[in-house]
């Protein structure tokens, strides 16, 4: 099974760029971020561990309460550690899972924001970096109703787009000018002919 890496900041278009091969060519993804969402709501350890370690407000009215969690993990690089390290195993353990029932896809996809930051990128046979200026990133997380400073923290939080070029096996540009279809089409075709 030839498992690929997707990865990019926050902001940069990962889903936009997964979404084509999903719809395109029938590519299975598995995307990373809301699986950890689903499980944080659902996994009972993880549950008991936001509970005690985030506090009691994890949860509303039995529902994840995203934006509490955020407030504490990104003002905390304690806790913010100890939670990505349980999260990220138990994603980790869902994707493989997930992952043994592709076995007839040419091949699958792992969107993930965090693969270099969570030191991931050895468990993929190739990655792919979507990168996306920052101005653009910045306004696009706004639109979306995110304030200035936790768009910050939350890029300050990543490896910067020079490392993900240099440690990539393929990069997509989104910058507006640059056609990401063609661009995808172009890595498609790679994949598959190395593969054929």
């Amino acid at each position: 099974m030839i498992s690929i890496g997707l990865t990019g900041g926050i902001g940069s278009g990962k889903t936009t760029v997964s979404q084509i091969f999903k719809y395109n060519w029938n590519i299975p993804v598995y995307y990373a971020d809301e699986r950890a969402k689903w499980l944080m709501q659902n996994n009972e350890s993880i549950k008991t561990f936001l509970l005690d370690i985030v506090g009691q407000d994890s949860y509303s009215k039995g529902s994840l309460n995203k934006e509490y969690i955020a407030s504490v993990i990104f003002n905390n690089s304690e806790v913010k550690s100890k939670l990505e390290s349980v999260v990220h195993k138990a994603v980790i353990e869902d994707y493989e899972i997930w992952k043994s029932t592709k076995i007839d896809a040419p091949y699958i996809i792992h969107e993930a924001a965090l693969i270099f930051e969570s030191q991931l990128q050895d468990k993929y046979n190739k990655i792919i970096s979507v990168i996306s200026p920052l101005e653009l990133r910045i306004k696009r997380l706004m639109e979306k109703g995110m304030n200035i400073r936790d768009v910050e923290k939350r890029i300050d939080a990543q490896t910067t787009d020079d490392f993900k070029i240099k440690n990539s096996d393929f990069v997509i540009y989104n910058n507006e000018t640059c056609s990401i279809l063609e661009q995808v089409i172009n890595i498609h075709t790679i994949l598959t002919n190395e593969m054929g």
